[in-house]
């Protein structure tokens, strides 16, 4: 029986059977919702007057409703049938009607058996679903019947409820069905059915994998690895050196399904395949068994071909597996463009350490630059110290730079951990730059907080000055730091910034115990409003 089949049905027949805990508590309180009370007025009418009453709550949107629907008509029983069967056609009504016909039992079967039969494909589809939840091994000749059906759905439908009661008879069925003359959906539902016959259907699925043509062989393929046998995975083995690509794209696509391990290494082999859908199956396959595919994938990269590269680095991309970095920095300086630019690729998704420093390096290939910016961009913060340092090499720090300047939130987050960690004065004024380019009032702060920094304080005040008004309130609470070096220096960037509000702080400062600071607080009210004389 297939291990879906029981738990369908468990659920129809609580919502068959089961009292509704609400209804019962608002009967409790003496005020059941007025769809019970019209079920119950329907109810004691009887037969199919009760019926007709009762049929068209199944939609009622309160599933309290719906339950006792279903519930009073389970007990009108056989002449509830004809009509819940009708409503098999309704999608809104077709689980509540297949629910209270599997509770109605036997009385049901002989008119659900007839609606094999009915005019609607949905009624039909419905009747067999029925039939094969309520193990009715008598309805097989019907169910049989329904695989010559003129639609589809209802043809897989058959399928299922024959695989579900099995037999030989049902594996020859279905074997038939497998034939590439029928639909693919009436094709994949007789493969997916196969699988469940595990070693008994094993002998037939060899004979029509070494027998018949391409298609026929891809059918067995999938339905040998549905078996989960050791003898089906290992044809599927087999099919790997297939000569037809379709049947190596399915091999691979099953064995990664099977998770079959100790294929890794066959699998990788077709990495080089002369198929690009066989190579990208291969990938696939390799990214989900990749602690199986390393050792494969890493030969690959080393001394594959320039395809077999390209389509490892490709499955290490998919894998997000960062112990391939080491080697894909080496990759990445390979002759050949196009492998550089898969292993840049494979960096760019790879939250690996050393990553950025690969990535950075990377910037100074203009074939693969604009995956290394993305790359590093992506790595946000954390990529922050490594393009803040420079290296005398001026397109490099251009190009660094660059890429900061599309960070912006994790720029400034990253610029700001700089400023407080690094030693590096190069490093520490490229954090203060980068953050006056943010032109952001939160990348203001940062930088007026450096003015009383010794190593990078008067850059800080030359940088904070060029950033304007949103400047200027961190500016004006730094006249009165503590620290008089900080005082100064606001106090020269708001001069050369000309800003006015400053003008009462500045006069306050000209009686500061500082000799610089007062300098500096003249010299910026001059530049102010020319012409004001110091007291």
């Amino acid at each position: 029986m297939p291990r879906h089949a029981l738990p369908i049905r468990a659920i129809l027949l609580l919502l068959a059977i089961t009292g509704s805990p609400l209804a019962q508590g608002e009967a409790l309180s003496g005020a059941p919702p007025a769809g019970i009370l019209a079920i119950d007025e329907a109810f004691a009418r009887g037969g199919e007057s009760a019926v007709a009453g009762i049929l068209p709550l199944l939609k009622d949107r309160d599933l309290d409703v719906r339950t006792h629907a279903m519930r009073r008509l389970v007990e009108i029983g056989e002449p509830a049938v004809d009509p819940l069967l009708a409503a098999l056609a309704d999608e809104s009504t077709r689980w509540p009607a297949s629910g209270a016909l599997l509770n109605i039992g036997t009385p049901a079967v002989r008119k659900t058996v007839l609606a094999v039969k009915h005019r609607d494909p949905a009624v039909r589809r419905g009747a067999l679903f029925i039939l094969q939840q309520m193990e009715v091994t008598s309805s097989a000749p019907s169910i049989q019947s329904a695989l010559s059906d003129p639609d589809v759905s209802v043809q897989v439908q058959a399928i299922r409820a024959i695989a579900h009661f099995g037999g030989q008879g049902a594996l020859r069925l279905l074997l038939e069905k497998v034939d590439t003359g029928y639909p693919p959906l009436v094709r994949d539902a007789a493969i997916e059915a196969l699988a469940g016959f595990g070693e008994a259907v094993l002998p037939s699925l060899r004979s029509m994998y070494l027998q018949g043509g391409g298609e026929m062989r891809v059918a067995a393929i999938r339905a040998l690895g549905g078996t989960g046998t050791p003898e089906g995975i290992d044809l599927v083995r087999s099919a790997l050196s297939d000569k037809s690509a379709l049947v190596r794209y399915y091999a691979c696509r099953v064995l990664a399904d099977a998770a079959d391990t100790a294929s890794a290494a066959a699998v990788a082999a077709l990495l080089g395949d002369t198929d690009p859908t066989v190579r990208e199956a291969a990938g696939e396959a390799s990214a989900r068994m990749i602690e199986a595919s390393k050792e494969a994938l890493f030969r690959l990269l080393r001394d594959g071909t320039p395809l077999e590269k390209i389509e490892s680095a490709t499955a290490i991309r998919k894998a997000a597996y960062c112990p391939a970095v080491p080697l894909l920095a080496e990759v990445i300086r390979d002759p050949l463009p196009e492998v550089r630019l898969s292993a840049a690729a494979a960096l760019m998704v790879l939250s690996c350490p050393d990553v950025v420093e690969t990535l950075v390096n990377g910037l100074r290939d203009p074939q693969i630059r604009w995956v290394c910016i993305l790359g590093l961009r992506q790595a946000g913060t954390a990529a922050v110290t490594s393009l803040l340092r420079r290296t005398g090499d001026s397109e490099l720090d251009y190009w660094k730079q660059h890429v900061l300047s599309g960070m912006e939130e994790n720029a400034l987050e990253g610029c700001v951990e700089a400023l407080e960690r690094e030693k590096d004065a190069g490093t520490r004024n490229a954090a203060l730059c980068t953050l006056e380019q943010i032109r952001d009032a939160r990348a203001a702060w940062p930088i007026v907080r450096m003015l009383g920094d010794p190593q990078v304080g008067q850059v800080a005040s030359f940088l904070a000055a060029r950033m304007g008004k949103i400047a200027v309130e961190p500016l004006l609470l730094s006249l009165r730091d503590e620290n008089p070096a900080v005082r100064a220096r606001s106090a020269v960037a708001l001069g050369e910034m000309r800003e006015s509000r400053a003008t009462a702080l500045l006069r306050e400062r000209l009686n500061d115990p500082d000799s610089d600071v007062r300098e500096a607080a003249s010299k910026a009210l001059q530049r102010i409003a020319p012409g004001t004389s110091s007291p």
